[in-house]
């Protein structure tokens, strides 16, 4: 009879040639996600390490290609050949949502802080026959704009809105710094306009809120990298979560500051929320003052069993999770998609296109700047 085994916990099983390997997994209450049982939702993921299943019946999106290379697959879809050897995981980590075309119009643009706009847009049309725009709480997408020459011009920026928004209002909220420079920024309030169009395309990155995690949650955020840390702290909060949940916001200078409304407003309805605000220079009574990882390193000296997401400069994210690292929390427990300025050279070739469908998704390196 073939073997099930599972290194990690010193676990073997038996099973049946051709059996289900979820139903056996099942049967001997092994701690395994599941939902759909029919190869949709993705939920029922684990590694192979060893051995050989035949995987039937299962949709791309619940396991995409790049996965299935990594060794992963589906219990609920996959038949025994043979002794095996499993590793589980958290099925949080793969979650996947496809990646969707919208187009979208500009519905409201405010400036939160100087230079730093708040750009709301509306869903007008979405890809696959309607399906609403799912994405998780912490990822990104792309946006594109025409240009009058008949080009478009593309960039990366984090989802500020919750998932609730876009899937039942069909509304995105994007925190764009624009800078004098910036070839997509510097067209808010200028080219970029309440009633103009904007394309998007995502969801994409993996810093996103893991729902199924029990224990601290800590969101870390610098400049505009606040935008998808609000949305990770209010689904974390909205979703039920009842463990800590404490946001840092960093800035340079008490002017960059803004949000402070939205994070004092989600304190007084939620117990287990904290803020703190932290500024390098010219704090304000009510903020603290220096740099925002050193004031997590410095209030917290225990990071068992948490989860750390941390969105904004390069260096910030670099050395918060190295610092994160020296202090035991485990490289699967520390979440981020840093994002980085387009090289000059490059930047023409990677932004400009004829058809915002032909824009390269994931490939532009810059987000929240320019």
């Amino acid at each position: 009879m073939p073997i099930i085994s599972f290194p990690a916990s010193g676990l073997e099983l038996q099973a049946d040639l051709d059996d289900n390997l979820l139903k056996v997994l099942r049967r001997h209450k092994v701690p395994i996600h599941y939902s759909c049982k029919q190869g949709e939702c993705g939920s029922c993921k684990c590694v192979l390490e060893r051995g050989e299943v035949l995987m039937q019946d299962y949709k791309d999106t619940a396991l995409p290609e790049t996965q299935r290379a990594q060794g992963v697959i589906l219990a609920c879809c996959s038949r025994i050949k043979g002794d095996v050897q499993l590793r589980l995981v958290d099925s949080d980590d793969y979650i996947v949502h496809p990646e969707r075309h919208l187009v979208t119009e500009v519905i409201g643009l405010r400036e939160l802080a100087p230079e730093v706009f708040g750009l709301r847009l509306k869903i007008r049309y979405v890809d696959r026959d309607g399906e609403p725009f799912i994405f998780s709480a912490g990822q990104y997408a792309q946006l594109s704009v025409g240009t009058a020459d008949g080009s478009f011009i593309a960039r990366d920026f984090s989802m500020a809105s919750t998932p609730v928004d876009a899937e039942y209002d069909d509304e995105l909220e994007f925190h764009i710094r624009r800078t004098p420079t910036g070839a997509f920024s510097g067209l808010l309030g200028r080219g970029i306009e309440v009633g103009g169009t904007i394309f998007v395309d995502g969801p994409m990155g993996s810093s996103h809120f893991r729902p199924r995690h029990e224990g601290p949650l800590y969101a870390v955020s610098a400049g505009t990298g606040l935008a998808p840390m609000l949305s990770i702290v209010k689904t974390a909060l909205h979703n039920g979560k009842l463990d800590r949940v404490t946001l840092y916001a960093g800035f340079k200078s008490a002017g960059e500051v803004y949000g402070r409304e939205d994070l004092v407003a989600l304190a007084r309805e939620f117990r287990n929320f904290r803020a703190h605000i932290v500024v390098e220079s010219g704090a304000g009574a009510q903020d603290r003052v220096g740099r925002v990882g050193d004031a997590l390193l410095a209030d917290v000296t225990d990071f068992s069993e948490a989860k750390i997401y941390l969105a904004g400069s390069p260096a910030m994210v670099e050395a918060v999770s190295a610092a994160m690292l020296e202090r035991g929390l485990p490289p699967g427990d520390v979440h981020a998609d840093a994002f980085y300025a387009p090289k000059p050279a490059r930047t023409a070739a990677a932004t400009v296109c004829s058809d915002p469908m032909d824009v390269a998704t994931g490939q532009v390196p810059s987000r929240h700047g320019i």
